[in-house]
């Protein structure tokens, strides 16, 4: 491709890309550190999640029979009690609760830490991915976004979610598998296997099209750490609930519409706008980069389609089998984390070959881009558990919660804050008026996928 001619280029910087890499976790991780949730009330799922990694770390068993009665999904099995939680977050949070959790309880910040430094290792993941697309500068931006403009922040660094071990576990197998390192590019996707088990799918599609395009059958060695890490949560379920099962005791009712086809149609359209759980909704700077799918996709490398095609598979495995809300009791979206996540290289792309081509485009991105951060900012400082009705997402807009929860004096402070923060985002951008670098560093040099 090309490059326009008034396009100022940068020069490579001196630094490793790994080394910018650890800088951006870094500063997502003081971040992340300074909002996280560290006290009740907790969200059924995180709690429960983070009972069992305490309990694994200073006991060496998943026996939780001590918190009979205190925490919901704890189920009676063979005279003891053990949580349906899949195990890959777990056995993330064991070695944080190993050094810090010691005591007759389980204290929560320790599983607030591993949210947040698995959600710090996604966004420096994503800056590196960024850089084989765009400069260093605008591959900040990227990451910066994608941390702090999403549920990432709400969610993944809020509690013990699935979604921040999850997130990081797929980009680093995009990283391996783009390198052509594939029996490394195993052990991330055989984890990402335990802590969400149809994330299986993205190393299927990541190795059944690099064979394709290859026609050699290097890339079924991803297959080895993704066996192994079925066949670990295969071992898992059976110890626990004496059988052989993927889900294990996760009994979640499968769709809540008894058709599942209008369930998926619903399911997606509630995804991308409904009030509640709409990534349109709460990270409306997508609406400024969607326009530019079909330029990014004509020249996105191969690992960006496949990327995101695997992004969208696991979204339809997600939508097949539970609805789309994912549930209450959270700020923002959380299913969609994961194929959000997948989506990011080509949503840079979509930025570099569209958004970034006209001054008018690129200020109206900015307004929006800091108005999505303003969103998540807004839930992720106040903490609270949202109020409203369960499990209706299209009843429900979180920030209107929030703002009845808070009261009328501190949110309009919040306003007036987002409002001089959009116009002045906005007025530096429309000046900054000549073109932004935007090749990637030549650091890196993709050779698979």
């Amino acid at each position: 491709m090309q490059t326009a001619p008034d396009v100022e280029f940068d020069h490579a910087p001196a630094r490793p890309v790994w080394f910018d890499a650890f800088l951006v976790g870094f500063i997502a991780f003081a971040v992340f550190a300074a909002t996280a949730r560290y006290h009740d009330p907790q969200n059924n799922d995180a709690h429960a999640t983070a009972v069992a990694a305490w309990q694994l770390a200073h006991h060496g068993n998943a026996t939780l029979t001590a918190f009979h009665g205190q925490l919901p999904w704890l189920f009676r099995v063979h005279g003891r009690d053990v949580t349906n939680r899949l195990p890959g977050t777990i056995f993330w949070a064991t070695p944080f609760y190993a050094l810090m959790g010691s005591g007759s309880s389980a204290p929560i910040y320790p599983s607030a830490i591993a949210a947040v430094s698995a959600s710090a290792c996604a966004a420096a993941f994503a800056f590196s991915l960024c850089c084989r697309l765009v400069s260093r500068r605008i591959a900040v931006v990227a990451a910066g976004l994608f941390a702090f403009a999403t549920g990432t922040w709400t969610v993944s660094a809020d509690e013990l979610w699935t979604h921040g071990p999850a997130q990081a576990a797929v980009l680093l197998t995009l990283i391996l598998a783009i390198r052509n390192q594939w029996l490394l590019a195993g052990l991330p996707a055989g984890f990402a296997i335990l802590v969400r088990p149809h994330l299986g799918v993205v190393a299927l599609v990541l190795a059944a099209a690099a064979v394709t395009r290859t026609k050699q059958a290097r890339p079924l060695l991803i297959g080895v750490g993704a066996a192994a890490g079925g066949a670990i949560l295969l071992a898992y379920n059976h110890a626990l609930w004496g059988g052989i099962s993927i889900f294990g005791g996760y009994n979640q009712p499968v769709m809540a519409s008894g058709h599942k086809l209008t369930a998926l149609i619903v399911g997606f359209a509630g995804d991308l706008v409904s009030p509640e759980r709409g990534v349109l909704v709460m990270t409306p700077a997508l609406l400024l980069l969607l326009p530019g799918t079909r330029a990014a996709w004509r020249v996105a490398p191969d690992w960006v389609r496949w990327a995101t095609v695997a992004g969208f598979a696991y979204l339809v495995l997600q939508l097949w089998g539970i609805r789309f809300g994912g549930g209450d009791g959270f700020y923002s979206y959380r299913t969609t984390l994961e194929t959000l996540t997948l989506c990011v290289p080509l949503m840079t792309l979509m930025w570099r070959e569209w958004t970034s081509k006209t001054r008018i485009r690129r200020a109206s991105f900015a307004a929006l881009a800091t108005t999505s951060v303003a969103l998540h900012a807004f839930g992720a400082v106040i903490h609270w558990i949202p109020g409203g009705v369960s499990n209706r997402p299209w009843h429900i807009y979180l920030p209107v919660d929030l703002a009845h929860h808070i009261g009328a004096a501190q949110t309009s402070g919040w306003i007036a804050a987002t409002v001089v923060a959009v116009v002045a985002v906005t007025v530096m951008t429309w000046r900054h008026h000549e073109r932004i670098a935007t090749n990637p560093d030549p650091q890196l040099q993709v050779t698979a996928v």
